[in-house]
């Protein structure tokens, strides 16, 4: 178990260390599907397959510490696994290749509002006072 958990550490560490070209984030979505999407019989599936789950889960963290921190609730149920996280995510990149050029984060935030949508506030209903007569 320790042994896995270094190749893990080292391969986030190698992929924080990769040159990255100029865009709103390090790791692009092209980046996360590659990872995401590696080929199983590959020598570095496991690594790459723990980078994916690692990347997609610490972006849904972040996003929900920041509404937390807004005082609103998450709006992925609390029972999503993070493989479902993984597969709407990868569903989502392969869906929209354009937007894989964006920061990996912005579209794991896409496909997660896209597969889980926030309900919209409703405006208060304004009161009304009646005269009785």
């Amino acid at each position: 178990m320790l042994r896995r958990t270094y190749h893990i550490a080292l391969a986030l560490a190698a992929a924080a260390l990769a040159p990255a070209a100029a865009q709103a984030g390090f790791y692009s979505g092209d980046d996360l599907y590659a990872v995401c999407t590696a080929d199983k019989e590959g020598k570095d599936y496991f690594e790459k397959s723990y980078e994916c789950l690692g990347y997609i889960s610490g972006a849904v963290d972040a996003f929900n510490t920041t509404r937390e921190a807004n005082k609103l609730k998450s709006c992925i149920p609390g029972d999503v696994t993070i493989n479902q996280l993984r597969t709407t995510t990868v569903t989502y990149l392969s869906r929209n290749p354009i937007d894989r050029k964006k920061s990996a984060s912005s579209q794991v935030f896409a496909a997660t509002r896209k597969a889980w949508p926030c309900p919209t506030a409703k405006p208060a209903a304004k009161k009304t006072s009646r005269k009785k007569r």
